[in-house]
């Protein structure tokens, strides 16, 4: 009953919520850098820009983690490296665009031809759903030839924009909250939510969708602004579905590739790994189903132009052949223009050998004579790259030190903070009944001590967060074994503090790192209380 009552509060809030949308229907929650983009039919539809880099070399894409390590899937949702960069760019660097809202009833069919007068109906206004991969595929393809006369196309260089469904990769680095969240936060099941998951997903149950497909963008968005990405209509993308190995996706291409969970998904199973495998077909038709629609990406041409082509030649050399800091110094090694030299030395020394005209004997000494010299020109090289990658161990040994004695302070700080917050709010809960008797001083007294609560509850839940940054980059950045060898060295000049225990638990929650789960939450909370645990000389 409890339930009912909610979904029925539920839907009376969303038509309100319609009734007060602005003026356009098909942005219910308009943002100031929201983009909008026109459709056939008078219909238009919105996305939003999600950046990649802010890095100005465009190949320098970004790199992360997708999966869960504590999926309930792991042949569909292991952890596995993804890349991605956006095609568009601004000052904010390089983004793509992702539709705000799942396509909607009356955006489909402006794209399957299918004009229509007057504003749409709510019915209208909701995800379409019962199409096919392949359905979804051609209002693609329709919207782009739109785009291609279309006077406010997105554009890139001398390229329009073309639209699709996003790519796998793309969905999921939206679905985590992008560049708008930590690292921790992005490696988390689910991007931080103010409030339980039925604010922002509409998953199976009476307390969320009751079995009902619901209006797009009555609930929050996501860190990006971005509405329903988790449950309602499950979300089909573009690449075929791969299983994912230990680190990689495997090399199988198999069905379609289904993103989100929709409202009929069960609220446990939802994360932002969830990815499940349909088939294109079924039998002789293709596969539709009531909970299964789409949302659309904006994309465009790696290079629109010779000139871009040169310019990202002239990238890939650049990265191939980037100068390394050798020495303590931090002078150049130069290692590769040398070697160049080396090569072009010996191609010259063969063109002289097959010019020569003279005796066999006369070739072979040009040979001789060159090859002594290249042989100590490399011995000479090999003695300046073991000096380099002497350097670059160092430089590291220091990286993975200084991330372990940051680890304890961290862990010694929010020690510090939670005390101070359990001091408040002791005083408060001292205090509160004695201002509820009308004793003015003591309700001066409660209100101080309660807010003081309220700011050490907020610092320490920056804290935590930026513990658990600092855990994520380090495990993703370095091996455990690098840690365990620096451990000794870290807590030097620190052995008669307690300061090195803090370090040691860092470590600790560093090696239990990739076993633990991935609710952000529940981490936090167990490495603060953990850390306070100290306090006492108690693990």
């Amino acid at each position: 009953m409890k339930g009912k009552l909610f979904y029925a509060l539920t839907l009376i809030l969303a038509t309100s919520s319609y009734a007060m949308a602005a003026d356009d229907p098909y942005n219910p929650n308009p943002g100031k850098d929201d983009v909008t983009v026109s459709m056939p039919c008078n219909a238009s539809m919105t996305f939003v820009k999600v950046y990649t880099s802010p890095d100005s070399d465009k190949l320098r894409d970004k790199s992360f983690r997708s999966g869960l390590s504590d999926s309930e899937s792991p042949f569909a949702q292991n952890p596995a490296a993804s890349y991605i960069q956006g095609g568009f760019h601004d000052k904010g660097g390089y983004y793509y665009l992702m539709g705000k809202y799942e396509v909607m009833q009356r955006q489909y069919e402006a794209l399957s031809g299918k004009c229509k007068e007057g504003e749409p109906s709510k019915r209208e206004l909701l995800p379409v759903v019962n199409i096919s991969w392949f359905d979804a595929m051609q209002s693609a393809r329709v919207y782009s030839d739109y785009l291609q006369s279309a006077k406010d196309a997105p554009i890139s260089g001398k390229s329009r924009g073309f639209v699709r469904l996003p790519t796998d990769a793309q969905w999921e680095f939206a679905a985590r909250g992008g560049l708008k969240v930590s690292a921790s936060q992005f490696e988390a099941r689910l991007p931080p939510m103010e409030g339980e998951l039925r604010d922002y997903a509409w998953f199976q149950g009476s307390n969320s969708s009751n079995g009902r497909l619901n209006l797009p963008g009555r609930l929050k968005p996501n860190p990006l602004g971005l509405y329903d990405m988790f449950g309602n209509a499950q979300e089909m993308v573009l690449d075929p579905f791969s299983a994912t190995r230990t680190g990689r996706h495997h090399g199988q291409d198999g069905g379609m590739t289904v993103r989100g969970g929709g409202f009929l998904t069960p609220q446990n199973s939802i994360t932002s790994a969830l990815r499940t495998e349909k088939p294109y077909f079924v039998g002789s038709a293709e596969l539709k189903a009531k909970d299964l629609g789409f949302r659309l990406a904006i994309g465009t041409v790696v290079a629109s132009d010779p000139n871009d082509v040169k310019a990202l030649n002239a990238e890939v050399q650049k990265l191939g052949n980037e100068e390394t800091t050798g020495s303590a110094s931090g002078a150049k090694d130069g290692t590769i223009d040398k070697l160049n030299g080396i090569i072009a030395k010996n191609r010259k020394a063969m063109d002289e050998v097959k010019q020569e005209k003279s005796s066999l004997e006369k070739s072979n000494e040009v040979l001789k004579e060159n090859n002594q010299e290249l042989t100590g020109e490399l011995e000479k090289l090999r003695e300046q790259m073991v000096d380099v990658n002497a350097s670059k161990d160092e430089m590291r040994d220091v990286a993975v030190t200084a991330n372990l004695r940051l680890g304890g302070f961290l862990c010694r700080t929010m020690t510090d903070e939670y005390s101070t917050m359990q001091y408040f709010e002791k005083t408060s809960e001292i205090l509160k009944p004695r201002c509820k008797d009308g004793t003015e001083p003591f309700c001066k007294s409660y209100q101080a001590a309660s807010s003081s609560a309220q700011k050490s509850k907020k610092a320490l839940e920056m804290l935590a967060t930026y513990y658990g940054d600092t855990l994520t980059e380090a495990a993703n950045t370095y091996d455990l074994k690098l840690f365990q060898k620096q451990l000794p060295l870290s807590k030097t000049a620190m052995a008669n503090t307690n300061f090195s225990a803090y370090i040691d638990m860092y470590y600790s929650h560093l090696k239990s790192f990739r076993k633990i789960g991935s609710d952000n939450a529940k981490n936090q909370e167990l490495w603060i209380k953990q850390c306070h645990s100290l306090v006492e000389g108690k693990k």
